[in-house]
C-alpha cells in the first residue's frame, strides 16, 4: 500500500478546481508584474540621468519602443495561454490526445512507450497551432503599431514551425522514451534515482565542462604572461591569493556579448574571461570588423570585473549555489514523486481510474501541480543571486576598484545596448541579476557609508 492510500480521497473535481486556480493566479499575476512594466516603459520618456552622455537618445528611444512591444506581447501571451490553459484542463485535453495516440497505434501496438511517442509527435503539432494566435497578434497589430517590419514573410513562418516539428522529434523521441523506460524500469521510488542521477551529472558537469562545452564558445588558453592586462589583474588576484594560471581567456567565435565569469573549486577553480570583454578584442583595429572597434573595457576595468569574480570565490559564492541548487531539486523530485503517483490527480484533467500515462504524469505535474512550489523557488533563488552580484560588488568596492567597476558596467551596457529602467517588482520576479541602475546606485550607497566611516 502506498504512503498516499491512507489519505482521504479528495474529489477529482476539487482536484481540478485546485488546478484551474494555480493557473489562473499565475497567469494572472504575470500579466500584473509585466503590465507594470510597461507602465514603467511608458513613463520613463528621457535617458536616465545616471546613462547620460552614455546613451544617444536616439539609441534609448528605439530601446524603450522595443521594451513596450516585447511586454505587450508578452501580456497577450500570458492571456491567451491562461484561457487556452483552462480550456485543456476543463474539456479534457490530455486524456483526448492520449486517446487519440493510442487509436492511433491500436492495430500495431498498445505498448505505453509507442503510444508516448505518437502523444508527444501529435502535442508537438498542437504546440506549434497554439501559437498561432500569439504571431498574429504580434504581426497583425503590434508591429504596425510599433513601427517594426516583419523580418519574415508568412510563408517562412509556416516552413520554420514545420521544420521545428520535425527536428524537435529528434530530441523528444529519445527523452520521451527514457522516461517512460526508466519510471517502468526503476519502479515507485524513480524520482530519487532521477536526482541522483542529476546530481552526479551537475558535478562531473564542473569537470568537463572546460572540455566539452567550451569548445563550443571558442579556444580556451591561460591569461599570456607579460601583457598589460597581465599585470593588471595579477595585482588584483596576488592581494586575494588567486592563482594566475587559474584566469583563462577564451578567443571567441562569433559570439558578440561581453562576458566574464568564475565556477569550479580546489584545483578546478577558473576565472574566465571572454576576449569580448577586452578593447577590441585584444587586436588592433584593422584585424576585427569596423563595427567591433571600440567596443570592450580598458586593462584597469578589466581588472575591475575579475574584481568582482573573485568576490565571489572569496565568498563561497559556487559552494552555496550548488547546495542550494542540490536542496532544491531534491525538494521539486520529493514533491514530484508525491503528486506523480496521485490517481486523484490524472482523474482530475480527465483519465479514467487507473489510467496514468507517464508522460502525461510528467506534464500535468510539473505544469501545474508543482507551479506554486517552483515559483517561490524561483523567486527566491534569485533573490539569492541577486545578493550574490551586491556581494561581490561590494568586495569589488573594498579593494579599491569600484570605480573601474562601475565605468566597465556602464562600458559594457553601452556596447551592448537594452532598455535600462525596470519595475522593481517586475526585476525582482525575473532578473538573475540587478539591473545596471540598480548596481550604480548600490555601489554609490557603498560610497556614502565609507565616508561615514572615514575610510574612503
Amino acid at each position: 500500500m502506498a504512503f498516499y492510500d491512507t489519505w482521504p480521497k479528495v474529489d477529482p473535481i476539487i482536484v481540478l478546481v485546485v488546478l484551474c486556480l494555480i493557473v489562473l493566479v499565475d497567469r494572472i499575476w504575470e500579466m500584473i508584474l509585466t503590465k507594470r512594466q510597461q507602465l514603467v516603459c511608458l513613463n520613463a520618456i528621457m535617458v536616465p540621468e545616471e546613462l547620460r552622455g552614455i546613451i544617444p537618445p536616439e539609441i534609448y528611444h528605439r530601446a524603450r519602443i522595443y521594451e513596450l512591444h516585447k511586454t505587450e506581447l508578452q501580456i497577450w501571451k500570458y492571456l491567451i495561454d491562461l484561457i487556452i490553459t483552462l480550456c485543456e484542463l476543463i474539456l479534457g485535453f490530455y486524456p483526448f490526445l492520449w486517446s487519440l495516440s493510442a487509436k492511433t497505434l491500436q492495430k500495431i501496438t498498445s505498448q505505453e512507450i509507442w503510444i508516448t511517442l505518437i502523444f508527444v509527435f501529435y502535442l508537438t503539432i498542437y504546440i506549434c497551432i497554439r501559437f498561432l494566435p500569439v504571431l498574429i497578434y504580434d504581426k497583425c497589430l503590434l508591429e504596425l503599431r510599433y513601427g517594426m517590419s516583419g523580418k519574415f514573410p508568412w510563408y517562412l513562418y509556416c516552413c520554420i514551425g514545420a521544420m521545428s516539428i520535425l527536428l524537435s522529434q529528434l530530441v523528444l523521441f529519445p527523452l520521451a522514451a527514457a522516461i517512460v523506460f526508466s519510471v517502468k524500469f526503476i519502479g515507485y521510488y524513480f524520482f530519487l534515482w532521477f536526482w541522483l542521477f542529476w546530481a552526479t551529472f551537475t558535478l562531473l558537469l564542473v569537470f568537463f565542462l572546460p572540455y566539452c562545452c567550451i569548445p563550443c564558445i571558442g579556444r580556451q588558453v591561460v591569461l599570456p604572461e607579460g601583457t598589460a592586462l597581465y599585470m593588471e589583474v595579477k595585482r588584483v588576484c596576488d592581494v586575494v591569493g588567486f592563482p594566475m594560471k587559474r584566469v583563462f581567456i577564451i578567443k571567441t567565435r562569433t559570439m558578440q556579448y561581453s562576458n566574464a565569469y568564475f565556477y569550479g573549486s580546489c584545483c578546478l577553480k577558473r576565472i574566465v574571461i571572454f576576449d569580448t570583454l577586452l578593447l577590441n578584442k585584444g587586436k588592433e583595429p584593422n584585424e576585427i570588423h569596423p563595427y567591433e572597434v571600440g567596443r570592450g573595457l580598458t586593462n584597469i576595468q578589466v581588472a575591475g570585473v575579475v574584481c568582482h569574480e573573485l568576490g565571489h570565490w572569496k565568498h563561497g559564492h559556487f559552494y552555496k549555489a550548488t547546495i542550494i541548487m542540490k536542496i532544491h531539486f531534491f525538494i521539486t523530485m520529493g514533491l514530484f514523486g508525491l503528486f506523480f503517483h496521485s490517481p486523484q490527480l490524472y482523474m482530475a484533467v480527465g483519465f479514467e481510474p487507473g489510467v496514468m500515462p507517464i508522460i502525461v504524469g510528467f506534464i500535468i505535474v510539473l505544469k501545474f501541480a508543482l507551479t506554486p512550489y517552483l515559483t517561490l523557488a524561483n523567486v527566491l533563488m534569485l533573490w539569492n543571486l541577486r545578493r550574490f552580484e551586491y556581494a561581490a560588488d561590494k568586495f569589488a568596492h573594498r579593494m579599491g576598484y569600484s570605480i573601474q567597476l562601475r565605468m566597465a558596467l556602464v562600458k559594457i551596457y553601452a556596447d551592448h545596448m537594452s532598455f535600462p529602467v525596470y519595475d522593481q517588482c517586475y526585476a525582482r520576479w525575473h532578473h538573475t541579476h540587478p539591473t545596471i541602475l540598480q548596481r550604480l546606485a548600490y555601489q554609490q550607497k557603498l560610497d556614502v557609508k565609507a565616508m561615514n566611516a572615514g575610510t574612503y
